[in-house]
């Protein structure tokens, strides 16, 4: 038995030693291109303030409300009325910063890469020591180069995502006040999670429930329903509600990446909720093993976006993460099953 233990743990600690180097190499680009955008935005809010006293104020406001919503449509809209400004660049700025943060490598990119020939003297004219070897490049160009180089890894390395579920899968699609947000279910993977939300779906146990939590923050994205309570109870029982049982955690290797259906847990414990779920619309890999990723969003994630960048009641008590408008799921129908 002696003889074979080393070798065993010799292997193990190279897996260890492996998934560390996968880590850090699939992160420290998103990390770096962060830590300058997160100086970037500093010196762009000294920069706003200068525009402000220079009789500028006015119009740089929309575009600060904008950059703090994280609303891309209202950035996009900006970037366009502002033509040809030194709002429209920051617009476009702010537009890479929301893509990079929500996972939307290739997205980031292209919108660093059409300010690389910005003159704007903070975006395209200062030169910071933070290229390849510390040699002298802009932020435009820094970022360009960093969100696309993370695009082309993610692209070379589809194993940080989930494989898509079969194509016979069913399809649960919620009808929501704001548009259809259609999900493909793993039967295969996670069957008792599955089968229990088509089960709910077909008898219409969510039908007028909310989105009744949205947390919207770099680190997590996520928006939450299935709660009963969210129907008519007071939003001091949202997130407390369910059909009268929990069920089972499915410990089945799938990852919550961007654009996937997960199972909500009540409380700290190890069981799943018996309806509620949340949709990740960010990578949340502090997530995995924790709860049971069951579906993935095949349809309707711009819908899901929009749910995402609501407004949010200030925290008052124990109540936090509650839109002001929670969006209400209408109908449900299911497809294939």
């Amino acid at each position: 038995m002696a003889k074979h233990k080393a070798p065993t743990q010799v292997t193990i600690l190279r897996e260890e030693k492996s998934l560390m180097h996968a880590w850090v190499d699939r992160y420290w680009k998103t990390f770096a291109a962060l830590a300058v955008a997160l100086t970037a935005v500093l010196l762009y809010r000294t920069y706003s303030a200068e525009q402000a006293r220079a009789q500028m104020g006015s119009e740089w406001a929309p575009l600060d409300q904008a950059v703090r919503e994280g609303d891309r449509d209202k950035l996009a809209a900006i970037r366009t009325e502002a033509a040809g400004t030194p709002i429209a660049d920051w617009a476009t700025f702010a537009e890479g910063q929301v893509a990079l943060s929500s996972g939307e490598s290739a997205e980031a990119a292209a919108a660093f890469k059409a300010l690389e020939g910005t003159q704007d003297p903070v975006l395209g004219k200062l030169a910071l020591p933070i290229g390849p070897e510390g040699a002298e490049v802009t932020i435009a160009s820094h970022l360009a180069s960093a969100s696309a180089a993370q695009a082309e890894w993610e692209a070379a390395n589809p194993i940080l995502d989930n494989p898509a579920p079969s194509a016979d899968a069913p399809k649960v699609v919620l009808e929501t006040d704001k548009g259809d947000i259609e999900l493909t279910l793993y039967t295969d993977k996670a069957p008792i999670h599955a089968q229990n939300y088509i089960k709910l779906a077909k008898e219409g146990f969510f039908d007028g429930t909310l989105f009744h939590r949205v947390v919207n923050t770099p680190t997590m994205k996520i928006i939450q329903g299935g709660d009963p309570n969210s129907k008519e109870g007071e939003p001091t029982t949202w997130g407390q509600g369910g059909p009268g049982y929990d069920q089972t955690p499915e410990q089945n290797g799938l990852i919550h990446a961007r654009g996937y259906l997960s199972a909500a847990a009540p409380g700290a414990g190890a069981r799943s909720s018996g309806s509620q779920f949340f949709l990740t619309l960010g990578s949340c890999h502090f997530l995995d093993t924790k709860h049971t990723v069951f579906g993935k969003i095949t349809g309707g994630m711009e819908i899901a976006e929009t749910i995402l960048r609501g407004e949010i009641r200030p925290p008052e008590g124990t109540l936090r993460d509650i839109p002001v408008e929670p969006v209400k799921v209408l109908r449900t129908r299911v497809e294939g099953a």
